[in-house]
């Protein structure tokens, strides 16, 4: 399955995935409670299960923890599974420095934590990728301005 295809169809097993939002870690540090009470991201207010990050590796602590940081914020992912399932991958796109692409899904815990838990990880840092970190700003702008109007 190709990463883009894991943004928005069937994952691990065959389950289907409502689609991941494009979204900077910044917009998970602005949330609220909409009127059915379900924890709510960005400034879209819209409940968000799963999203899509892009940013540089800035550590890894062994196969549990990356900490990301895509310009906006850093915060620290949850590898874990996805490490146990994909340890070749994990190995060589999993690097301090490494720019790269990921699909996560929100956990939050009684206690207002946080929890990003990897599903997927692609690098995005080769030769033919040069533009893809000054993109990815476009990208999540026109990824909101599509929700902002109703499609998606």
């Amino acid at each position: 399955m190709s990463f883009a295809a894991a943004a928005s169809g069937p994952g691990r097993h065959g389950v289907q995935h409502e689609p991941a939002m494009k979204i900077l870690l910044a917009e998970l540090m602005v949330s609220g409670v909409n009127s059915q009470g379900r924890v709510v991201w960005t400034k879209l207010k819209q409940p968000l299960r799963r999203v899509w990050l892009q940013g540089y590796v800035l550590c890894r602590d062994g196969d549990d923890v990356v900490d990301l940081d895509d310009g906006s914020a850093v915060m620290s992912l949850d590898v874990g599974s996805f490490v146990a399932e994909n340890p070749e991958v994990a190995a060589s796109v999993l690097q301090a420095g490494r720019y790269i692409s990921c699909i996560c899904t929100l956990e939050v815990h009684q206690q207002g934590i946080l929890d990003l838990r990897t599903e997927s990880v692609c690098a995005v840092d080769g030769q033919g990728d040069a533009l893809a970190e000054p993109f990815w700003w476009l990208e999540v702008a026109e990824s909101h301005k599509l929700r902002a109007s109703g499609s998606s």
